[in-house]
């Protein structure tokens, strides 16, 4: 009997298991919005439990559960709606747009996450598909085109140069102009050093190398979302910090009750040159229309009428550059904690042959919800990058200016004499190819950035966090110039190796408490307080070695006979309290006020704390006057007033004691210690004990509309004074000193931004979006010191260079100007050529008269088509690069007519109108070249419309990954700069000579060209 019970209980005990595992099956769906369209990325959980699942392209799910549970559906943006699990197998669900949806956040200063219609003043933001609809290797120039009023630059299209990237014009005149760079609310390093040594009396931006800027260091993949805070108010939290504006980036991470999911994605990438000059292939090497193969000019005779053979040295040069990109992603997250680690690897080969970058980078974030007070979270990241780098701009080992001065007759293949030296078109230029192979540049990086925060929420009425971050890195850095390269320090051709070892670290914290009050359903203030603390630490040490002993291939200090080494070391060290107050009334208006009390090491003895205040208010009128209504759903009316600050550069508030050097402004002279004597002088700079950070004040006013439940559109006026500007002004000699760096600078800025967005067509399976964003501003010279109308913002050529002069944009061409008359005219001298005016003056404006960016994107079912139009009116280029080309009769416009003459337009002494013939080497060398001629003929006005980028993607069925055992499966083809149209003679106008570490604009003088790209990517997720 007692076998027979246990028989019994064992078979309804396997009953019960069998329909207790019977009542969890497959739920499958779709979930739409009110028009039918379906919602993809939207979140599946299962009530009470970590299983959870997200939509795909088309809105479908799949999720296990049990009969009665609650399953939870949402989408940002919608409201959130909860269904039971009945007898059916299919829950399809239709979520409506929440009225909240309105009330989208963004993340705003110190990393906190506000209302969207509760800020009184202009942020942007980008979001994780920019990043992966075109993937950028350098996440700063991902941005471009993409804001109203953000402006990127690339140096060049070779690997690891950097993006200068501005915000609203400049704010400042030899400054940093760049905004402040923020990761997860803790800022980052964004520099770009070049290498040089402390005796180097020249600006070392304009030759050297394309160095990175550290943001290069993101791992684009690891990008959530970007906001750009483009004004005073938005930025007023950071203080002394935030005169540019601020770029915040917010890194992806693990989200809770999504279990676990793994990303696996490749890139593979092909780059070719985007534009380069138009240059002549009739004429050989020479002057005179004789050939002379030790001629630096292309001058010679024609080569259909003599023994010569044509080279086509810019196409045997350049080479398709291939980049391969590979990243993995996994992340979890249950009830309580969260996790996220993510890997990549980028290898990216050049256009200009034996250039690379390579980068290698590994993330991990969490974090956990102990109870219901106390949380935590952290990051962790680790980098390692590596750049060979090719000599660029004003160098004589620079690769541009040997290869495009090549006369047609030689070829550059030939780069080698037999006993491994230069062998080069003429004896004064690097052969490009020796350059790029036996002159190479290298540079590894190891960086750690790593953050963390600990929270107690004990109640609403207040919370505490405290959070820190770190960011330290080294980079190795060394040059090569091989015997027999004229780019050697000395110039005589003996080889060169020099060695620089950067160390940054960068400390930041914050504690802040926090907490709101209702004082009734309509009332409510919310308050922040807290203490930041931020603290940098800079070595700079270079060591160069000249002579070779051996002279091939041994290059080490120890194998030189000439020996120089510089160090220089650097602290900043900075404190502040500040606090936030915000009023809400019935959700209707918000006035928001910040303070921040700021000290710091750089600013002067007399002057050791700074105020800055702002107030913003925003109204949403549509509310208050209850005009929601079909076709005007939101409107809302802002206005902020705020005060920030640009710090000045340390150790400038006291003057202290350098090393002297003299030079004739072509060599690099002589300097202390020479030979066994050291001596130091005071620096020729005079400090000052009442230094004031740079005071940024600004007013903005804006609209933001969303109308026909389908369009976005928002309007910025901005009006922005920077007071107090650090300049080095010229002083009296007799004083001992020539400059003296103090506040005495003024400037304005104003503009207008607009953005709208929103879908043209909507329908169940094609949707049709527009994005057009518009920006427009103009900055002026208010004033400069006492009897100072002109000052240089950064030194650059003897002929031109870029200055702030009173009354004129801020970074206008200064440069020599050619003689005219009261109507305009050029005034012709016997020689047939118009003069030189004896002083120089302003010749051009590299600000663009207004930008725009169009985006279009079209879905169909699973395809999706975007393509981006980027347009610049407007914005002067210095193109030097073509300027010496038509001297050196290397431009295919100086062999048009060779064997004519050219009459310039412009009237003789007597006022009559020029007919004076002159040869076209005349033309070329002293007009339309540099031999001569004034600075002004060779700025030109740019205009340009680019297609910046263009994608087509496919998303595959749940039916064919399920099949293929995965979740999603994804590829796309992608190109960038596909397309230019732009009436500028040199390369791709985007360019900077100087790089994202120098606030000179607008120079091409032999820049390494621009690139566009073609890309291929399988992304998978699991």
């Amino acid at each position: 009997m007692k076998t027979k019970f246990s028989g019994i209980l064992t078979l309804l005990l396997a009953l019960v298991v069998q329909l207790t595992f019977a009542q969890e099956r497959t739920i499958s769906g779709t979930v739409t919005d009110a028009s039918g369209l379906p919602l993809p990325g939207a979140t599946v959980l299962v009530k009470g439990t970590s299983s959870g699942t997200s939509t795909d392209f088309d809105g479908k799910y799949s999720i296990k559960a049990n009969t009665g549970a609650a399953l939870v559906f949402s989408f940002v943006g919608y409201t959130t709606k909860e269904v039971r699990v009945g007898s059916s197998n299919t829950i399809n669900q239709q979520l409506l747009e929440d009225a909240t949806a309105l009330e989208e956040v963004v993340v705003t200063a110190l990393g906190i996450t506000r209302e969207k219609k509760a800020l009184g003043y202009a942020v942007s933001e980008i979001g994780q598909e920019e990043f992966e609809r075109v993937p950028e290797v350098n996440p700063i120039q991902a941005l471009a085109g993409k804001v109203a009023g953000l402006s990127v630059i690339g140096s060049s299209g070779t690997p690891g140069a950097s993006s200068k990237i501005v915000i609203r014009g400049a704010s400042t005149f030899s400054g940093e102009t760049q905004p402040l760079i923020v990761v997860d609310g803790i800022p980052i390093n964004n520099d770009t050093d070049q290498s040089a040594g402390r005796d180097y009396p020249f600006n070392a931006n304009l030759q050297g190398v394309n160095n990175s800027n550290r943001a290069i260091d993101i791992n684009p993949d690891d990008v959530e979302s970007v906001t750009i805070l483009k004004g005073a108010s938005a930025a007023a939290l950071y203080g002394s910090r935030a005169g540019n504006g601020v770029i915040i980036y917010t890194t992806k991470k693990g989200k809770k009750g999504t279990g676990l999911g793994v990303k696996l994605s490749q890139t593979v990438e092909f780059n070719e040159v985007s534009q380069l000059p138009a240059l002549q292939s009739s004429y050989a090497q020479g002057s005179g229309g004789n050939f002379n193969p030790n001629s630096s000019t292309s001058w010679g005779p024609k080569i259909a009428n003599g023994n010569f053979e044509v080279f086509d040295n810019v196409g045997n040069f350049f080479k398709t550059g291939l980049t391969n990109t590979t990243t993995a992603s996994a992340t979890g997250g249950g009830e309580k904690s969260t996790f996220r680690f993510s890997v990549e690897r980028t290898d990216q080969g050049g256009m200009i042959p034996n250039t690379e970058f390579k980068r290698i980078s590994a993330r991990i974030s969490g974090s956990n919800q102990v109870s219901d007070v106390f949380s935590y979270q952290g990051t962790l990241a680790y980098i390692n990058s590596k750049n060979i780098a090719a000599q660029n701009g004003s160098n004589v080992a620079g690769v541009m200016l040997g290869l495009l001065r090549t006369s047609p007759n030689f070829d550059n293949r030939n780069y080698q004499n037999p006993d491994g030296t230069n062998n080069s078109y003429n004896d004064f230029y690097d052969n490009p190819f020796f350059t790029v192979y036996r002159n190479p540049f290298n540079s590894e990086v190891n960086r750690v950035l790593g953050n963390a925060s600990v929270s107690l929420n004990f109640s609403k009425y207040f919370n505490f966090t405290y959070k820190a971050g770190i960011d330290a890195y080294s980079d190795e850095r060394r040059q090569i110039f091989s015997v027999s390269s004229f780019q050697n320090n000395s110039g005589d051709g003996s080889g060169e190796v020099d060695y620089n070892d950067l160390i940054k670290k960068d400390f930041y914290a914050d504690a802040i408490v926090s907490g709101e009050f209702d004082i009734n359903d309509n009332n409510v203030i919310s308050y922040l307080a807290g203490y930041n603390i931020f603290y940098k630490n800079s070595s700079n040490v270079f060591a160069r070695g000249e002579g070779f002993a051996v002279s091939q291939d041994y290059y080490n200090l120890n194998n030189t006979s000439n020996r120089y080494a510089s160090n220089y070391e650097q602290d900043e060290f900075s404190t502040a309290l500040f606090f936030e107050v915000k009023y809400d009334f019935a959700k209707q208006l918000y006035i928001t006020a910040t303070g921040r009390n700021e000290s710091s090491s750089t600013f002067g003895e007399n002057n050791r704390t700074f105020f800055y205040p702002s107030v913003a208010a925003s109204w949403v009128f549509t509310e208050t006057l209850g005009l929601d209504s079909s076709w005007l759903n939101f409107g809302k009316l802002r206005a902020s007033y705020a005060e920030v600050g640009i710090t000045p550069i340390p150790y400038n508030n006291k003057t202290f004691f350098t090393s002297p050097s003299i030079t004739d402004g072509f060599t690099n002279g002589l300097s202390f210690p020479y030979g066994t004597q050291n001596g130091f002088q005071y620096s020729s700079t005079l400090g000052s004990a009442n230094l004031k950070p740079e005071r940024k004040i600004g007013t903005e006013f804006g609209l933001a509309l969303k109308m026909f439940n389908r369009i976005d559109f928002d309007f910025t006026y901005y009006k922005e004074r920077t007071e107090d500007i650090l300049i080095s002004r010229p002083i009296a000699n007799s004083s001992g000193f020539a400059a003296s760096y103090d506040n005495s600078g003024e400037l304005e800025n104003k503009g207008i931004e607009f953005q709208i967005s929103g879908d043209i067509i909507k329908s169940s399976d094609f949707t049709w979006n527009l994005n057009l964003n518009y920006s427009q501003y103009k900055t002026k010279t208010l004033a400069l010191a006492d009897g100072v109308n002109e000052v240089s913002i950064e030194s650059a050529f003897t002929s031109i260079g870029s200055y702030a002069i009173v009354g004129q944009p801020v970074g206008v061409f200064y440069g020599t100007k050619w003689e005219r008359n009261d109507s305009g005219q050029l005034l012709i001298g016997t020689n047939g050529l118009p003069s030189v005016e004896p002083i120089q003056g302003g010749v051009g404006d590299p600000n663009p008269e207004w930008t725009a960016g169009i985006r279009n994107t079209f879905n169909y079912n699973n395809f999706s088509l975007s393509a981006f139009f980027d347009i610049r009116k407007g914005g002067d280029v210095y193109n030097g690069t073509y300027a010496r080309l038509n001297r050196f009769g290397m431009t295919q416009e100086s062999a048009e007519n060779r064997e004519g003459t050219y009459i310039i337009p412009g009237v003789k002494a007597d006022g009559t109108a020029n007919d004076i013939a002159i040869s076209p080497n005349s033309y070329f060398s002293q007009f339309a070249g540099d031999g001569g001629a004034a600075a002004e003929q060779f700025v030109e006005d740019v205009n340009w419309v680019r297609l910046r980028d263009v994608s087509l993607s496919y998303n595959f069925d749940k039916s064919v990954t399920e099949q293929l055992g995965i979740t999603g499966l994804m590829i796309s083809l992608s190109a960038r700069n596909l397309w230019l149209d732009t009436n500028y003679k040199g390369v791709d106008p985007e360019t900077s000579l100087t790089g994202a570490g120098s606030n000179i604009g607008g120079f091409d003088y032999f820049n390494n060209p621009g690139s566009k790209s073609y890309r291929f990517t399988v992304s998978l997720t699991f």
